[in-house]
């Protein structure tokens, strides 16, 4: 499922809707934004309510923008993305090299995976990925603090012509700039 959804894939483009859960279940946070991506390692995530960040890749570099804080702070992708689901979805990853799969039941018309880190310092515990007629509709995220995040993506498209300049960030004047590439 995964394999075949992976094959082929150079881009990828889908809005979403984001709830985080606490470990009781309760609601912690909606949020809703934007996700371009290309492979291997390029993706420009954006939130646009309830407030403004951008998180851009191109394959190297990893800008984190915070319009609330007029703050960008610069990373090595190397550092960050290493086994997240970033790097499922875009990397150049060997996938059962770095998760156990586990085939799930159907559940709400989503054929499901579950992706276990062999990794045990791994930020997640599991991660499961909805699959709907063979295309990604939904992945949540279960991290080691049982926090519970579901991301349901929108008119998602599969290898959609995206412009470059997606995956590059020119910080704005004015905002502080923290670079923390080594």
């Amino acid at each position: 499922m995964l394999n075949s959804f992976l094959d082929g894939l150079k881009t990828y483009s889908a809005g979403f809707k984001q709830t985080v859960y606490d470990d009781s279940g309760k609601e912690l946070e909606k949020s809703v934004g934007v996700f371009y991506m290309r492979r291997p390692g390029m993706f420009y995530w954006a939130y646009y309510e309830p407030y403004s960040q951008m998180f851009i890749s191109d394959g190297l570099n990893l800008w984190i923008y915070d319009q609330d804080l007029d703050q960008v702070i610069i990373k090595n992708v190397a550092n960050q993305i290493g086994n997240s689901p970033a790097a499922i979805l875009g990397g150049d990853v060997d996938i059962n090299h770095l998760y156990v799969l586990n085939r799930m039941q159907t559940k709400d018309s989503l054929d499901w995976l579950e992706l276990t880190p062999r990794d045990i310092e791994s930020e997640y515990k599991t991660i499961q990925l909805g699959f709907k007629g063979g295309q990604l509709a939904q992945m949540v995220l279960f991290d080691n603090l049982g926090q519970k995040n579901m991301i349901t993506f929108l008119d998602a498209k599969r290898n959609p012509p995206l412009n470059m300049k997606l995956f590059s960030f020119i910080p704005p004047k004015g905002v502080d700039v923290i670079d923390n590439r080594h």
